[in-house]
């Protein structure tokens, strides 16, 4: 038996059917996953995305 791929689809499947000539939409909930903090790798450079108490997004190098 197959999967069936007419199920309710996560939002990381969502994201990656976009359009080339748009960008991809990720929820912050997916890259949290229900931390407050995480790091995230750029080649050599790591960069700390945070969500604050307010609820909003603060990304620093």
């Amino acid at each position: 038996m197959t999967e069936d791929q007419s199920g309710p689809q996560s939002s990381a499947a969502r994201a990656q059917q976009t359009t080339s000539d748009s960008p991809r939409v990720v929820p912050s909930e997916d890259l949290l996953m229900g931390a407050r903090e995480i790091i995230i790798r750029h080649g050599s450079e790591d960069y700390r995305l945070r969500l604050t108490r307010a609820g909003k997004l603060i990304l620093n190098k």
